[in-house]
């Protein structure tokens, strides 16, 4: 079910009395405030939700507790409000809100004991809400992507065993902090993209006994993969199967090798 453009409460009615929904997405919406927000309560249950629009921290209180929501996608949240109403999110599982958590967002989110999949791309992080991200005890998907994440943070995120799939892509990350995580032996995808780490560093990716999918490159300004190392050192890594190479100069025989040896190839 899609909802396009203004909606009034009379119209969150309707739409509510067509029973459950699994998945529903807001589009071309102006800016979702409280007092819109609380009409969609009245929907019987709602699988999965799609916010492609602006909405306030004080609406997204309601927009958790519709029954039944294990997926929650937002665009961006703004002023006014604080966020509030996770704890009560009992169906949740999977929760997107790229670069617009703050630190007191996190700590808020990280109420919700039944989260899975957290995207939190370019949010404040500090070594407080590292543990709090540590408290959930069924994360298993963690996107840090374009944050603060640094060498002393995943020396502390290191202590997770429910993790398996971690994006820190474009963060501070170094050998430092990649050689904590590689204590994550429960790791099956790890994003790399656009981090300082040479190839000769993903060495240390050997000791993951787990990992299926890795993704490595990026800008013309970080350092540069000699293909032929990399290959060599990504051949090492046991269960490697998807990879995702950015900015790799490579020769079409090389490419070909790679083709042959991964379920999964995407160069760009």
């Amino acid at each position: 079910m899609n909802i396009e453009g203004s909606c009034r409460s009379a119209d969150l009615r309707r739409f509510a009395a067509s029973g459950p929904v699994e998945k529903l997405s807001l589009t071309k919406m102006p800016l979702l405030t409280e007092r819109i927000a609380r009409g969609f309560r009245s929907f019987q249950s709602v699988d999965q939700l799609w916010l492609w629009c602006d909405i306030t921290r004080t609406a997204m209180r309601h927009m958790v507790s519709i029954p039944g929501l294990r997926v929650l996608d937002v665009l961006r949240m703004v002023k006014p409000g604080r966020l509030e109403g996770f704890s009560a999110a009992s169906a949740l599982e999977e929760f997107r809100a790229n670069h617009s958590l703050s630190a007191d967002d996190i700590m808020e989110v990280c109420r919700c004991p039944s989260l899975r999949e957290l995207g939190a791309q370019g949010a404040e992080l500090s070594a407080q809400v590292i543990g709090a991200l540590l408290q959930l005890p069924k994360l298993a998907s963690l996107d840090l992507e374009g944050s603060c994440f640094d060498d002393a943070m995943a020396a502390q995120l290191s202590a997770s065993t429910s993790i398996t799939s971690l994006s820190i892509g474009a963060t501070r990350i170094s050998r430092v902090g990649l050689a904590h995580l590689c204590r994550m032996k429960q790791l099956r995808q790890l994003d790399l993209w656009a981090t300082s780490i040479p190839e000769s560093d993903l060495v240390l990716l050997a000791g993951l006994p787990e990992l299926e999918y890795v993704s490595v490159g990026g800008y013309d300004h970080l350092p540069s993969m000699q293909a032929a190392s990399l290959l060599q050192l990504l051949s090492a890594i046991p269960s490697l199967k998807q990879l995702w190479l950015d900015g790799v100069d490579l020769t079409p025989s090389q490419r070909d090798e790679l083709a042959a040896r991964y379920e999964y190839l995407r160069i760009t």
